[in-house]
């Protein structure tokens, strides 16, 4: 999944709006949460900073839901959501367990090898069936890093950096 533009502190991006569905006001979102309940009916969601409550949540396909949400009830209202990210409060996402994160918190990372060569930013998080892989680009080029923990050594959100071991084969 691609970094949103407009990450702002506190503030976690869970999807993005793809378009309006039906005459009532639903919208198409794009999810980009791995919290299993982060679209269900009650939940509390953020559209351009405007507050809304979820009251009817629908899956498309993979990786896509339509919600109807609390006071958005036309087709045109929703038609001006297109595009725009939707969020919800850091504070409420669910704690990991030691050494596990989430993607809003890996993207944007600064990522370096064991031997201190700068090799860019953490850009997409690509979802395949076994692990993720990580794309890390920079002015020049584009590397793809598993996520595996022989090659992931360290990850230190507070520093904002990811160290890899470039093992054979990654370049």
């Amino acid at each position: 999944m691609s970094a949103p533009e407009n990450n702002q502190a506190g503030v976690v991006t869970v999807g993005q709006v793809l378009g309006p569905r039906g005459p009532a006001g639903e919208v198409r979102v794009r999810v980009l949460s791995d919290v299993p309940y982060r679209f269900d009916v009650g939940q509390a969601v953020h559209i351009k900073g405007q507050p809304f409550r979820i009251i009817d949540s629908s899956p498309l396909r993979p990786q896509q839901v339509s919600l109807r949400l609390h006071g958005l009830d036309t087709r045109t209202a929703a038609s001006l959501l297109v595009g725009e990210w939707v969020t919800v409060a850091e504070e409420t996402a669910p704690p990991l367990p030691e050494g596990e994160f989430f993607h809003f918190q890996l993207l944007g990372l600064r990522v370096v090898s064991l031997q201190g060569e700068e090799l860019g930013s953490l850009t997409e998080i690509i979802q395949t069936g076994s692990n993720d892989v990580y794309l890390v680009s920079n002015d020049k080029a584009e590397i793809l890093i598993p996520a595996l923990s022989q090659v992931v050594r360290k990850v230190d959100l507070e520093a904002g950096v990811m160290v890899v071991e470039l093992i054979e084969g990654l370049r």
